[in-house]
């Protein structure tokens, strides 16, 4: 008595298993690459974000510094411009 279940699973697909083969195989293999495409882009992104992240807190930084040297020319300007109305009186 032939066993039917290996008759129905090798009935599955109509297409001969050699040509199945090669079906799956470059499948798998262009779902390979588009998966390592997409890896490579996100850990480029990453990279980008972290550089971008320190980058933005070097400029904070500057422009806190900048800041304060601002506020001691004013406030030196202001120094002078009394001494100089002290002077004309």
């Amino acid at each position: 008595m032939p066993d039917h279940r290996m008759d129905t699973n090798a009935k599955r697909f109509k297409s001969p298993l050699r040509k199945l083969v090669n079906f799956f195989e470059e499948s798998r293999n262009q779902w390979k690459a588009k998966y390592k495409q997409t890896k490579s882009n996100v850990k480029r992104l990453e990279n980008k974000n972290r550089y971008l992240k320190n980058r933005n807190t070097q400029l904070k930084q500057h422009v806190k510094h900048l800041e304060s040297e601002l506020n001691q020319i004013k406030l030196r300007e202001k120094q002078l411009q009394q001494l100089v109305k002290k002077k004309k009186r």
